[in-house]
């Protein structure tokens, strides 16, 4: 019988940052709900998974997030790399990390202004860089619903990996309209759905369009244990060659919480 290991690394959690999907569009306006007091707040996330004898398989991941809180100020910033193969043949390999200020003009009336850089391997993409600025509205905000609304220009600067298809290495430029909008419901103590939807038309060509619709349910068990369920739906309309138009992520697992700032 050959032999068998597998080594599980926790994940801990360091602040109150709730869970994010991850698609060809980062999420990250779950990030500035229920901001509680100012100041600095830090958050890293790491895991990974390794298997050999019968299964030859490694999974790793990292992630870091701070944000800074001051009056009408707030500055964010997240940075996430994953990678894992099976049989030494990778099958994930990607990182981004995405910068965002949003500053409080004159409550409910917000701008902000954001940068991202990207790769993943799977989706073709050797280099994207974002740039967009745009206003941002609270809808509406209550003890038990949260509605948020934002609409920003930006620039999509994407470099397409080498290979064997015909647009590999190829530059595509991009003038968007990044559309989004945040829903959260609170029916009780404990408990939490969350979904937000970007939609990302070119300006030029409304055609070409990126989709995503992002949903999360975390149902409290106690102080320190969550159970989170987390649905994550992607569209690109346009895709480089090889690579599908949709991607549907569910994710099932236990959010454990540490530290002072994450009393409910």
């Amino acid at each position: 019988m050959n032999s068998f290991k597998s080594l599980i690394a926790a994940t801990v959690v360091l602040s109150c940052f709730p869970l994010i999907a991850h698609a060809q569009i980062v999420n990250v306006q779950d990030l500035f709900i229920n901001q509680t007091g100012e100041g600095l707040r830090l958050g890293m996330t790491t895991k990974g998974e390794f298997k050999s004898g019968n299964v030859d398989y490694a999974y790793l991941y990292a992630s870091l997030l701070g944000r800074y809180l001051k009056g009408k100020h707030t500055l964010l910033a997240t940075a996430n790399i994953e990678y894992a193969e099976k049989s030494k043949d990778s099958f994930t390999n990607r990182h981004f990390e995405h910068f965002r200020y949003r500053y409080a003009v004159l409550n409910p009336i917000g701008f902000e202004i954001f940068t991202q850089h990207e790769f993943n391997e799977f989706r073709r993409i050797s280099n994207r860089i974002l740039l967009g600025t745009g206003v941002t509205w609270r809808i509406l905000k209550t003890r038990m619903f949260y509605l948020f609304a934002g609409s920003d220009y930006m620039y999509e600067y994407n470099r397409l990996s080498d290979g064997e298809f015909a647009d590999s290495g190829e530059l595509w430029k991009f003038h968007r309209w990044d559309n989004y909008l945040t829903f959260q419901f609170i029916p009780k103590k404990g408990m939490k759905f969350l979904t937000t939807i970007y939609y990302q038309p070119d300006l030029e060509n409304f055609s070409d369009y990126n989709l995503l619709a992002d949903t999360d349910l975390s149902i409290s068990l106690n102080k320190w244990l969550s159970l989170v369920v987390s649905y994550n739906f992607s569209r690109q309309n346009n895709p480089p060659e090889g690579v599908k138009k949709t991607d549907n992520v569910l994710l099932v697992g236990f959010a454990f919480k540490l530290g002072p700032y994450l009393k409910n």
